[in-house]
């Protein structure tokens, strides 16, 4: 027993020392393979940047004579880019970028001039430059390597009706994507961009053009009051009301936008788009589409008489009113019957008699339905004398002495008009009333007893935006499998904006869903695959590609596609 128990403990020692020895050679053979990795990254590295020296160190494109020569740089250009964000290396990635942008700048620069521009091929050319700049103008330093490149003036320069619309739409989302650095709004302030983009908003440019243009405006005039200043100084303000009636609802809602950031914090544009929309006859004509946000004067803004008025009849200041403290400001509480009428038929221009006299009283008599009426049919001959022919529309006549209740319902602009199922599609969910929220939620397997919590509490599409988990099944009463589904339309709404080039866009366009695959790392082959896809799973036309309700309702097919290819949804 003893000779048994000696042999055993000499194998098992034997083994551990054998196994000793094994660990060591793998703990050998990581070190060497993890030493290889390494040396295989930096040379990948050593020979990306020794291709670049030898073959871009002049990026100059004075030797290419042919559009195809260009295209073909270019393209290797944009390999180079991406063989960089493989590699994981930010000063690699940065230099790449650099070189790209510097040579599409050069390139547009050249065959953008009039003499080369009409060569065949040459337009081709331009479309892929504006395009390759609006793909790097969303990357992370791209304003440096923008304003080192000197790419503000070819900006400019393209930024022209003589170009192809594509070219100059992907021209103005540049812009607008680099409106946060100050030298790029520099730049442009100094080099005649602002005029540019105020050019293209004229009646002669197409809807495309016309709402890049409004986009790239609204944000560089949040961040910019010089900016603001000059568009006012030159007409942009009458433009862009024009176009907040005009047929094309992705340009109307852009305009609205710019309009919005003109008037920030610039009281003289306040007072410039107030009278703006009530001199434009085709805007009172369809008051009821103006957002009421237009038509507010900030707190502490100074009183301005209307500049469009003549003097010697409407002389009443226009009232500053109360500015509104949620995103819904389309959606007003009804007002009460003495506010309706103490209101002006046009606020600004005539105050009645009776408005007088119920301000002087300070609305706190009783008033009966007899004396307001006996009131309104005193005040009607003298209203209807001092109006003009052209402000006398059936929507601002007053009211009858029998229908009061009327008056506050037209006079008060919140209620928005009801709109058909394709405009319904191409609109945002912040733009949502409690109705047509329900609506898509019925579209997405909501049944009757679950809506019954939004009817009842007038919950509209910018209020569903911000609500947690919690007020969804507190507020709302729903189950959880029914409040993943509200957290699946956030993250679908949220998902929508990344791919939106302008905010609370209706539609998408299939170039904004290349150029959004392009920043995430895909591929050309890869873009094509994801797009051919996209069409199979989600409701597409030509027009429109694809609209803001298909592309929510179809939320979780375009999930799970995006994660077949490692895109974040």
């Amino acid at each position: 027993m003893a000779s048994e128990a000696d042999y055993l403990t000499r194998l098992t020692v034997r083994r551990l020392a054998e196994l000793n020895a094994t660990r060591a050679r793998v703990e050998a053979l990581e070190a060497r393979a993890t030493l290889a990795e390494e040396y295989e990254a930096e040379r990948r590295k050593l020979e990306l940047l020794q291709r670049l020296q030898d073959k871009y160190a002049s990026i100059t494109p004075t030797h290419t004579t042919d559009a195809g020569l260009a295209i073909t740089e270019l393209r290797e250009h944009l390999q180079a880019v991406y063989d960089a964000d493989l590699l994981t290396d930010p000063q690699l990635r940065a230099l790449t970028m650099l070189h790209a942008v510097t040579y599409t700048t050069r390139t547009l620069d050249r065959l953008s001039e009039p003499g080369r521009y009409a060569v065949e091929g040459n337009a081709g050319v331009l479309e892929l430059g504006a395009s390759t700049l609006a793909m790097f103008s969303t990357r992370v330093g791209a304003a440096a390597a923008f304003a080192e490149a000197g790419t503000t003036p070819v900006l400019v320069k393209l930024l022209s009706p003589l170009y192809a619309p594509v070219v100059v739409v992907n021209t103005a989302n540049t812009i607008g994507n680099l409106a946060e650095d100050l030298d790029i709004r520099l730049s442009l302030r100094s080099g005649g961009g602002i005029g540019a983009l105020v050019r293209l908003l004229r009646p002669d440019c197409e809807a495309s053009v016309q709402a890049a243009a409004a986009g790239a405006l609204s944000l560089l005039a949040a961040r910019d009051i010089v900016v603001q200043d000059s568009v006012r100084y030159l007409g942009g303000v009458d433009l862009l009301v024009d176009l907040l009636v005009t047929g094309d609802a992705y340009t109307s809602e852009a305009a609205r936008y710019c309009l919005l950031s003109l008037r920030r914090g610039n009281t003289k544009n306040q007072a410039e788009v107030i009278a703006s929309i009530r001199a434009n006859s085709n805007v009172v004509r369809n008051v009821r589409r103006i957002d009421p946000e237009l038509l507010r004067f900030e707190e502490g803004t100074p009183r301005v008489k209307s500049s469009y008025a003549p003097p010697t009849s409407y002389t009443t200041p226009t009232k500053a009113l109360t500015r509104p403290t949620t995103a819904d400001s389309y959606r007003r509480q009804l007002e009460t019957m003495t506010t309706a009428l103490t209101r002006s038929v046009s606020p600004g221009r005539y105050k009645s008699p009776l408005a007088a006299a119920l301000a002087t009283t300070g609305g706190a008599g009783t008033v009966t339905r007899g004396s307001l009426d006996r009131e309104l049919a005193a005040v009607a001959s003298p209203l209807r004398s001092s109006l003009r022919a052209s402000t006398l529309a059936p929507r601002y006549s007053p009211p009858p002495a029998s229908a009061l209740e009327e008056a506050a319902s037209d006079y008060t602009l919140g209620a928005m008009p009801e709109v058909d199922n394709d405009l319904l599609k191409r609109t945002h969910l912040i733009r949502y009333t409690a109705d047509q929220l329900t609506a898509l939620l019925a579209e997405m397997g909501f049944d009757k007893l679950d809506l019954r919590g939004f009817r009842m509490n007038g919950v509209a599409g910018v209020d569903l935006l911000d609500m947690t988990e919690d007020e969804m099944i507190v507020r709302l009463l729903l189950p959880r499998h029914k409040v993943r589904k509200l957290r699946a339309l956030q993250r679908a709404v949220a998902l929508y904006d990344r791919i939106a080039t302008l905010p609370r866009q209706g539609r998408l366009s299939e170039v904004e869903m290349r150029l959004f695959l392009a920043s995430q790392g895909c591929t050309s082959a890869e873009v094509d695959k994801i797009v051919r896809l996209f069409r199979s799973l989600v409701r597409t036309d030509r027009a429109d590609f694809v609209t803001f309700w298909d592309f929510v309702t179809a939320y979780d097919w375009i999930a799970q596609a995006f994660r077949i290819y490692n895109i974040s949804a």
